[in-house]
């Protein structure tokens, strides 16, 4: 088994946050706290000018912050009204911080977290009537947001289940962005090079949008019956048109009875989402477990992680063409962040 010196991550389990770190003999993870907090599906977020500094989202207490690199936690939810956390991203311009909840809201800070205040916005549009969650009590769940440093007022949300919606002045107001997407909205992503084009994932595939999501279009081609995607749709800033994210063959109602379970692998595509291609080199074959985080090195994008639904946690050299397993044991990983050891 490789490593890579370096890289540190933060990953977040059904319960609590680990930190896991490289060494002569690979990774190794330690609990770094939150330990029966409902756990976490946010991926944790390294302030963008002081990266000792970190934003950390769980599912039932709501936001914290720590200053020193997750060794101690403070509570941050002046404002945020709903505290169950499912997205966090953060303007590199400016800081300021927007978190996705369930109920489907969005919460923005130009603090740092010391206050929050709700996009009022987003909960008046008409079709909030139709957004559901697949689950008992089928509250909806904000489930990605997508910012981008080529349009610095727009901000895009995908909503499980509710479509996506979009701000194009900051988060002041919102509309929902529904045509020709399916309802299942799982992620988002935005050009770096096209601000125009926007990527959405969901439990029926893949939708692009060349007109700032007013219209989307199906785009599937590749995926090899695997449409449901399981993990955050992602790009990197130093490879334009790379896209990847982690699909299956089946959804979440039969990954626990299906011998194959979500026959998981991942989609990538170098071309904006226009065409895809599907891997599980180095995966299990089938892949039952089902990855849910997913991250790159901001400095090395061929250098990707994802976390899985057994507890394991895998590792790419090659731009995420192929994997290797570098730590197993953990509670069911929800979320990765790759952050600078």
């Amino acid at each position: 088994m490789s490593t890579t010196n370096g890289h540190t991550l933060y990953l977040g389990t059904g319960d609590g946050l680990y930190l896991a770190e490289p060494g002569a003999k690979g990774y190794s993870a330690r609990l770094a706290g939150f330990a029966g907090s409902g756990g976490f599906r946010a991926a944790v977020v390294v302030d963008c000018d002081e990266p000792e500094t970190l934003y950390a989202g769980t599912t039932t207490s709501g936001m914290f912050r720590s200053r020193d690199a997750g060794r101690t936690w403070d509570e941050i939810n002046a404002g945020i009204v709903h505290k169950a956390i499912w997205s966090i991203a953060q303007d590199p311009r400016t800081g300021t911080l927007f978190v996705g909840t369930s109920p489907a809201n969005v919460f923005v800070s130009a603090d740092r977290g010391d206050s929050w205040s709700a996009c009022e916005g987003l909960e008046r549009i008409p079709t909030t009537k139709g957004w559901t969650g697949p689950v008992p009590p089928h509250v909806s769940r904000l489930k990605s947001l997508a910012l981008t440093a080529e349009d610095p007022l727009a901000v895009y949300g995908a909503i499980e289940e509710g479509w996506a919606v979009r701000s194009l002045d900051g988060g002041k107001t919102w509309e929902q962005i529904d045509n020709g997407v399916d309802h299942d909205g799982h992620g988002i992503a935005v050009s770096a090079e096209e601000p125009e084009v926007v990527v959405a994932s969901t439990g029926k595939g893949m939708f692009r949008s060349e007109d700032r999501g007013a219209h989307f279009e199906p785009a599937n081609e590749g995926l090899d019956g695997r449409r449901y995607t399981s993990s955050p749709l992602v790009g990197h800033p130093d490879r334009p048109g790379l896209l990847l994210s982690a699909v299956t063959a089946a959804g979440p109602g039969s990954w626990m009875t299906r011998p194959a379970g979500g026959e998981s692998a991942f989609a990538r595509s170098e071309d904006g989402g226009r065409t895809w291609r599907v891997s599980a080199e180095g995966l299990p074959q089938p892949c039952v477990a089902v990855p849910r985080g997913l991250a790159a090195a901001a400095d090395d994008p061929d250098l990707w992680f994802t976390g899985m639904t057994d507890g394991t946690v895998w590792m790419s050299h090659d731009g995420a063409r192929s994997f290797e397993r570098v730590l197993d044991g953990l509670p069911p990983v929800m979320s990765v962040t790759v952050a600078r050891a």
